[in-house]
């Protein structure tokens, strides 16, 4: 499976991790909750967090690239919190599409900064104000069917 990293190495395993997003998403038809833009916050309740995005087909570089930048943001920020959020964030993108050739990237947050805002437009309009509108205007366009956030509280192992 290929990555795109914010990070190295992880606690969970993310093979588990993307079959359990996978079965979430397609076995059972779960319709994303919240689409770009809808929400102001991305505060995860519990140690660690997971979000399935939907993109659209052709539109893996731009979400890729968006995401890059989330990175390059939180690893320069002066921000003690936003330095470890670099370093527990993981991106993975499922190897197969989805019915209609929607992509599936999976954000895999282990551990989870508690109380910090994951919102990825809040993320780049502090290291990117000149730069924000067009960069969320890009990310939201990229979307096909929105985005899943999910609480991950550990029930084998530790």
């Amino acid at each position: 499976m290929r990555t795109t990293g914010l990070t190295r190495g992880s606690r969970v395993c993310p093979a588990v991790l993307i079959a359990a997003a996978f079965a979430i998403g397609v076995v059972w038809g779960a319709t994303p909750r919240a689409t770009a833009g809808q929400q102001t916050t991305r505060v995860f309740s519990e140690g660690t967090g997971m979000v399935l995005n939907y993109v659209k087909p052709g539109r893996a570089t731009v979400f890729e690239s968006t995401m890059k930048r989330v990175g390059a943001a939180l690893s320069n920020s002066e921000s003690l919190d936003r330095k470890r959020q670099a370093a527990t964030w993981k991106v993975y993108k499922a190897t197969e599409p989805l019915d209609g050739g929607v992509l599936l990237y999976i954000s895999v947050l282990d551990p989870v900064v508690s109380g910090a805002d994951y919102w990825v437009p809040q993320i780049l309009n502090e290291a990117f104000p000149t730069e924000v509108q067009a960069l969320y205007e890009t990310y939201a366009g990229a979307f096909a069917d929105g985005q899943i956030l999910l609480n991950l509280s550990p029930v084998v192992g530790s």
